[in-house]
Order: C-alpha cells, then structure tokens, then sequence
C-alpha cells in the first residue's frame, strides 16, 4: 500500500466519523433548540421573573477547572469531570496532556506515563496520599518491553476519577519527591452531595487493527445519613480490551561495525537486531473505591477511604527477525555513516512471546478533622501495598542454514525492505528451537504512612494562618527474579508438533515484508514453560530449566523518611493591590537500608551485600499572589525540591563477571535536588475564559548517569570495575507555558455555544548528557514543542468535543556506542460526542487516536529508523444513567 493511498484511507475514516458526528449535532442540536423554544414559552408565562443558568458537561468541566486555578495561591492547574462523572479523555494519562507542561509517554496502544515540565520523577497521590507502583520510584510496570504500558496512571480507571490537579511549584506543606510537579488524582466524597445518588454506565469498544470488541461496565452509589451527617459511597470499574501494536521494531538497536568498509578505522553504524513484529496484549482491569465520611459534630470529621485496583495482562507477541553481521555485500551508507541497504548471509528466524502479567495496588486511609475556634488539625494515617508479577516465555525457531539477507532502510515510509531469501519459515523442515527463555519477575512495594497537619489561624492585617506538621512513612520494596535461559538448538521435526501457523495478510497495513504474512509460531495451548521439553534437555538444561532464584538482580529495599515544615500564610494589599501567599521550609531525613548479593559469574558464589545510607534537606519555598484587577492575576514562586533516585537504581547486587568488572544499582547515591523559580500572569475575561502566560527556570544541581568506578567488594582480593549509577553534573531546564480557554458566549447563532481551549508550551534543556561524537542531548523524555487544543459545541442536551495533541522530536534514551535514540515528532486527534436524552439518561460517542499516527524512532540520524508502529483506531460508544 502506498503512502497516499494509506492517506485517503485514513482521511476517509476521519471524514466518515466527522459526517456521522455532524449529522447527529444538527439532529440533536435542533431537537435542543425546540426543546430550548418551549422553556422560554414557559418561562414568559411564569409569574416570577427569575433567570437560573444550569451549566453543564464540556462548559462545566473547564468552569470549574479555571475556578480551581484561579482560587489557588499556588501554580495549580485542574480537570475535572463532567456531570455524569466521566473524564473527558480516554483515561487518566491522556486528560493530564492537556495541561500546559505536561507531555505523554505512550504505551502499547493508550497514553500511560507523563513527564511535567520535562521531568518523569513526579509525585501521584489518589486523594492526597501517596501511591507508588510495585517496583518503587521509577518503576514503570512489569512490562518485558520496558514500556509504560502497566504504569500507574494506566491502572487507575477514568471512570472512578472525579478531578485531577496538577501543582508545579510545591509549598512546604505538600509532600515532597516531586521535581516535575504532584498530581493529585481525586475521587468524589459522600457528603458532597445529600441524599442517595447513582450513577452507571455501559461502554462498547472497537478497535479497527486488533478487530476486537471491548467492553466496560462502571458504577457509583452514594448515600447520607443521620441528617446527613453520615455518609457512604461506593465506585466500581471493570473492562476488558486488546490493544495492538504492529510494524517495525527492535531490542538490540543500532551499533558501530568496523567491518562494514575495507577500511578498518572506518566505523558503520549499523541496525543489528530488524524485528518485524504483532502484539496483541489483551487486558482486563477492576477498580473498586469505597469511602465512608462522618461529621461527628461540628468540629469533628471521621473518614475511611480506600481505593483498589488490578490489571491482569495477557500479552503475545510475534516476529521475524536476523543479525546484521558480517560479510557486507551491496552495500550503501549514507552520508552520516549509516548502512541503509546491503546483503548478508545469515540464520533467519521466527520468534514468538508469551508475556502474561499482574499489577494491582490497594491504598487505604483513616483520617480525621478536628477544628475549634482558631485552630485546625488534620490526621491520616495510609496503608499502601502494591504488587507486581510478570513471566516471559520466549521462544526463537532458526534456521538450520544461512540465507541470503537483503534489507534496505530507504525502501519505504520508514518501513525497511527485508527479503530472506530461500529461507522458509512456514515449514518445520530446516527449523530449530535455538532459544527457550523463562523468566519470572515480582516486584512488592509497602508504603505505611502517617502524618499530621495544624493549622493556626489569626484575624490580622497580614499573617492568615501559620501551618505546622509532620508525614513519616516506611517505604519497603522486594524484588525477585528468576531467569531461565537454554539454548537446545533442537531440530523441529525432532519434537512434539509445539507449533502453529501465524497468519496476518494486512500486517502493518501492507507495509511490512511479504514473509511477516505467515510464519511458524510457538502454540501457546501446548506450551507450558520451559518444562514443556524437559524429557530433551540434557543436564545442564534440565539444571537451568529448575532455577528457582537468582540473587544477583534480586534485592529489597527500605526507606524510612521523616519530613517536618512550618508554613505562614498572608493576605495584605500592596500598592492598592490584593496579595496573598505562603512562605515556609520542609526539613526531610531518609535511612535507607539496601540488601543485595554481589556474585561472581565463574563460580556461582553470591555473597550478601547491605549498605545503610543517610540523607537530610531543607527545603524552602515561597509565593506571591497578587490581584492587579478583578480580573488580571500575577504570581511569583521559589521552591527547592527534590526527589530519590528510582528505586531499581538503589540496588545493593552486583553481578561480578571473571575479568572483575561488573555491574549493580548505587545506593550510595545522593537526591536529586532542584532550586525553582516560577512566574505567570493570568487574564480571566469569563466564567470559563483565561488567558496566562507562565516562565520558569529549574536549575538542577545533579543528574544521575551511567559510568564505570573501581570498588571494594567482599570475598575479592582487588577491586572490581563496576557498571553503575552515579551523580554527574548539573544542568537546567527552563521553559515558557501559555493557556488560552473562552467560551464563545458573545457570537451570534451556534457560535455562542462554542468554545476553545488551547496550550502551548516551549521547554529546554541544558544537560552533562553526550552522545558517543560528543554531541549535547536533552533530558530524555523533553519535546521542546507541545500543543493542544480542545474545539467544542455545547448546548442543553448536545455536545461535541475535538481534541488535538501534537509533540515534537524527543530523546528516548541512549543506545548502543552511546548513540541518542529519538522518538519523531507524533500527533493525535480524539473526537467525543455526547447526546442528554434527558435527566437521568445520555449517550456518548468517543474516537480515540483517528489520524493513526505511527509512532516512530530512529538512532542519531533520522535514516536510522529503529521503529515503526501502528495501533489503529478505537471507537466507544455508552450510555450512562444518573440518579
């Protein structure tokens, strides 16, 4: 398929879904229009000449967003959901892109992680306490491809969500660890609303690559009692849905090949490891949140609140593949020094991943409020307990014999030509089992927190209140890991038939080499593990096949972090102007205790390894908040912030091969620490109207990179050269961040019932980063560009929604010879339309990902293209009832 026909094809679904949508606005919004006519018929025969104005859906989501920001002293952004208690995006990670600042990180097939301001370490609280994944800080799910795909925004469902609000400049009272910004996700509250209250809705899903149907069944009952005094709530999810990913990627990258050219000194960069491959990762997932509240009396508050949720993964993935080694022939390299086409001889193979996984959480507090007179105190005390679990069951079939290789990287749209020659990879004949990998991998993190927060009021012309507190919590993360890997080299036709015929005549919509069409693939109802064959293994693999613990990559991990501040609040005029703020300083103690093995690859010997570290900061902060007119706002903020490493960096194992060097975490290493300075001016002209414009500047004291250090382990007679973290130089980042929102209330006709919302942000970056020609790199994760923009119309029963989201080029990580890998610049357009049928009853359409951005990244170069993926068009439609 063509690059233009692959055009008109995704303009002609574009265009379907808008004619549907549009044809639905014009029924529907006329239908509003007579039902709007007969209310103004009423309400002129109405005796009382009095106006209510009800504002609902879209419209009432970006009121109360602005009506959050605009309130706040701090640099606070929000997103709230509608009235039928629906966010507006398709789940927590993509509502969070439309704040200016913030950048999505995309899994397989859905938004799953965010960056703020360029920064992944950032704070996730559900309800103001903090929730973590199983692998601790950092920890990105148990996926085996190192994605975002099970993260923690990912498992928390959209459907239990009620608001979310995102702080970009932390005052002393708010929990440390955050150098992006705290996203505090919250849910709704019994005693917000009196009397009974149920809300539930039905979804279908559709995704036009995997052909999957999908579905998602939620609810929310909530009730209040003893006048209502007591109340109760209850909130349920559970869905299921196959997401896909199909097209060009690879594990190993790109790497440099002296033996490309004639010339030994002349170094190649060449893509070693071309995969063709499908995922299909079906998964079902559950949240549950009950809350009970209680207002004792009038100066006491009671509340149990707990939240669970659970994601069952069960992931397939298949390939084809070889290793670009050796022997070059045809050869072309690029100006940059790139071999974009040649041939070589070599084993050609078909691969196939069983990948099931687990991630759940459940977080659960008791708190209180007690206030009198001039004082307030607030007390919680959090239990959060996170676990993890995945297993890999990798098998590769290889051919016996070499085949002749032809590839071509500039053959296509960033699609390589891959032919294999003679090679057959749909018959058993000429095929062995070359690799069995099965591995298992679990990840438990407990967080005990307990903290509590006075406040002190006064009734003076400057000091408001003065806040003072405290927050301890015990951070403890295990992880264990069992790798089994065997290299049988068994001959197919010796076996049991363990195979199946992979079949896929539209793979990567046409784009992907003819032999990705059909190959042979492991049966996954016949596979059962690496004991599938154990009657074939000779001893050694029949030894590796019953590993039950490796020590080495296993370790645990516990925090126990102590953190006291004192806050003043003020509220003065200045000039004839209002200003108001905080001033304060947060002191944090972390002990760490790290255990782990240091083990040496000859013998097999793992010796325990445990170091106790200590680290103490104080943190201050300040803002100002200063009302020019009704209308015009300024801020000014400082902070100094810091976060711990990840988690999995603070490993005490080493892994000790026969030439002393080796590789292991660093739990030696120091915080990241960051000194902030913020600036915006803010315009609200309107109910759910602002203009603001935002500077900031972040200078980081340390980054963390990869380097090489001699160290004295136990049980080894010299030192030993070992791989690991550690503090570098420092670096900034600073950025411009601009939202601009109106409701269209003064147009003529439909316009009124418009609106707009848009972001804009700018974000760079200094960093020690370097590349292997000693080119500066930006922080990984940090497009300097960003835009979104929300179009919506809205009247009483009808709405529809266009949001758009673009991002530009930006560092994944390095590779291979120290090379940047970059992602390309990636687009999305969702569509959401919504139909009141009355009171208590609506419908919503939703089209997520319609322009079927593929997403792309090459290393160095732009013709070094490493991967290319599709994951399709998914379409929603429910209805949702509300009483």
């Amino acid at each position: 398929m063509n690059k233009s026909t692959k055009q008109t094809l995704k303009l002609n679904k574009i265009t379907k879904t808008f004619i549907t949508m549009g044809t639905l606005a014009l029924a529907f919004s006329g239908y509003a229009q007579e039902q709007q006519t007969a209310a103004d018929i009423a309400a002129d025969k109405s005796a009382e000449n009095v106006e209510l104005i009800q504002v609902t859906g879209i419209r009432s989501q970006l009121t109360q967003a602005v009506a959050t920001k605009r309130d706040s002293v701090q640099f606070v952004d929000a997103i709230s959901a509608d009235d039928m208690g629906k966010l507006p995006d398709a789940n927590v990670a993509e509502s969070l892109q439309r704040v200016s600042g913030v950048q999505l990180e995309r899994g397989i097939g859905e938004g799953s992680a965010i960056s703020i301001r360029g920064l992944s370490q950032n704070v996730i609280l559900v309800n103001g306490r903090q929730v973590t994944t199983a692998g601790g800080r950092g920890d990105k799910g148990p996926d085996t491809l190192e994605s975002s795909s099970y993260s923690m925004l990912s498992l928390i469902p959209s459907s239990l969500v009620s608001s979310l609000e995102v702080s970009k400049l932390p005052s002393a009272s708010e929990i440390e660890g955050a150098l992006g910004g705290i996203v505090n996700i919250k849910t709704r509250r019994p005693l917000d609303n009196d009397g009974q209250k149920f809300v539930a809705s039905a979804t279908g899903s559709y995704n036009d690559l995997s052909e999957d149907n999908g579905s998602e069944l939620s609810a929310y009952y909530s009730n209040t009692f003893l006048d209502n005094t007591l109340g109760i709530q209850v909130a349920a999810s559970s869905s299921s849905a196959t997401f896909q990913e199909e097209g060009l990627n690879t594990f190993s990258g790109y790497s440099y090949d002296a033996s490309v050219t004639p010339d030994p000194a002349d170094e190649t960069l060449v893509f070693n490891d071309i995969r063709y491959w499908e995922i299909n990762d079906k998964r079902d997932k559950v949240g549950l949140n009950a809350m009970v509240q209680w207002q004792a009396s009038d100066s006491l508050e009671l509340y149990l609140d707990t939240f669970y949720s659970k994601v069952d993964s069960d992931r397939e993935r298949y390939w084809t593949g070889f290793w670009t080694c050796c022997g070059y022939e045809n050869t072309e390299i690029s100006n940059n020094g790139v071999l974009t086409s040649g041939t070589v001889n070599r084993p050609v193979q078909a691969n196939t991943e069983f990948a099931p996984a687990y991630m759940e959480f459940a977080s659960t507090a008791l708190g209180f409020k007690w206030y009198a007179n001039d004082w307030e105190v607030t007390g919680e005390f959090a239990y959060t307990d996170s676990t993890s679990n995945s297993q890999q069951d990798f098998m590769r079939f290889q051919t016996a014999v070499s085949a002749e290789v032809d590839f071509d990287l500039l053959a296509g749209d960033d699609a390589p030509d891959v032919t294999f020659g003679d090679a057959d990879l749909t018959s058993p004949d000429g095929l062995n089992l070359a690799i069995v990998y099965d591995n298992t991998s679990y990840n438990e993190t407990t967080d005990a927190a307990a903290k509590v927060d006075v406040t002190r009021f006064f009734d003076g012309d400057f000091l408001t209140s003065v806040n003072f507190g405290g927050r301890a919590n015990t951070l403890d993360t295990s992880h264990d890991y069992v790798a089994r890997a065997i290299t049988p080299n068994f001959a197919l036709t010796d076996l049991p038939q363990i195979y199946t015929m992979y079949s896929n005549n539209n793979f990567f919509s046409g784009d992907g080499p003819a032999v990705n069409d059909q190959y042979l693939i492991v049966d996954k109802s016949k596979w059962k593990g690496c004991t599938t064959l154990s009657d074939y293994y000779d001893a050694a693999g029949t030894a590796e096949c019953a590993t039950t613990h490796d020590l080495s990559p296993s370790y645990k991990i516990k925090e126990g972090i102590v953190a006291l501040y004192t806050q003043a609040n003020f509220a003065s005029e200045l000039g004839g102007h209002n200003i108001s703020g905080n001033f304060g300083v947060r002191y944090v103690q972390r002990d760490l205790t790290s255990e782990g093995h240091s083990e040496d690859v000859a013998t097999g010997v793992a010796t325990p390894f445990t170091t106790k570290v200590s680290h103490s900061e104080f943190l201050p902060s300040a803002v100002v908040k200063m009302d020019l007119t009704d209308d015009l706002v300024l801020r000014f903020g400082a902070a100094r912030t810091l976060t711990f490493p990840d988690t999995s960096d603070l490993s005490s194992g080493i892994f000790v091969r026969g030439d002393f060097t080796a590789n292991g975490g660093n739990p030696e290493l120091d915080p990241f620490i960051i000194n902030q300075l913020d600036f915006a001016a803010e315009w609200y002209f309107g109910e759910s109207s602002i203009l603001s414009a935002g500077v900031f500047y972040k200078d980081v004291e340390s980054f963390i990179v990869n380097t090489i250090q001699p160290r004295d382990l136990p049980n080894y007679s010299q030192q030993v050269f070992v791989e690991q973290p550690i503090n570098g130089e420092s670096g900034t980042i600073q950025g411009l961040e601009v939202l601009y929102q109106q409701a269209f209330t003064s147009l003529p006709s439909f316009l009124k019932d418009t609106g707009i919302m848009a972001t804009y942000s700018f974000i760079d970056s200094e960093t020690p980063f370097e590349d292997g020609r000693g080119n500066s790199l930006p922080i990984p994760g940090l497009s300097e560009n960003n835009i979104n923009m929300v179009a919506y119309y809205e009247v009483e029963s009808f709405g529809v929604r266009i949001a758009y989201n673009w991002r530009d080029d930006y560092l994944g990580y390095l590779g291979a010879g120290d090379n940047g890998v970059f992602y390309k610049s990636y687009q999305d357009l969702a569509v959401t339309a919504n139909y009141k049928i009355n009171d208590n009853v609506s419908l919503n359409f939703q089209a997520v990902n319609l322009l079927d951005t593929r997403q792309k990244q090459y290393a160095a170069y732009e013709e070094a293209i490493q991967r290319n993926v599709e994951f399709g068009t998914t379409y929603k439609m429910s209805v949702s009832v509300n009483f």
